[in-house]
């Protein structure tokens, strides 16, 4: 038998599922980057420079970075543009 709520006037009605947990609710470097459209390689550049806009993993699974779907939201609006690393030099144009 399914967990029911009853309402004021005493009928009753389903309970909502849980919020989904499990692997379901985890990211590793394969899913964040299909997330973000990038290749796998640049969310380990981005791990190793510690860019601050990405927070440091939950844990680790079979030797690999994992997040919870949780820590990740909002990533897409706190990821800064362009490339991360050093900034060019400015090219000095002849006069």
């Amino acid at each position: 038998m399914e967990p029911a709520n009853t309402t004021p006037a005493g009928t009753s009605f389903p309970l909502p599922p849980p919020p989904q947990r499990g692997l379901d609710d985890l990211y590793d470097i394969g899913r964040l980057a299909d997330r973000l459209g990038v290749e796998h390689a640049t969310i380990r550049v981005w791990l190793s420079r510690k860019v601050p806009w990405l927070p440091a993993p939950d844990g680790r699974l079979n030797g690999g970075a994992v997040w919870r779907a949780s820590t990740l939201d909002g990533i897409e609006e706190r990821r800064a543009p362009g490339r991360p690393g050093p900034k060019r030099r400015p090219s000095t144009s002849p006069e």
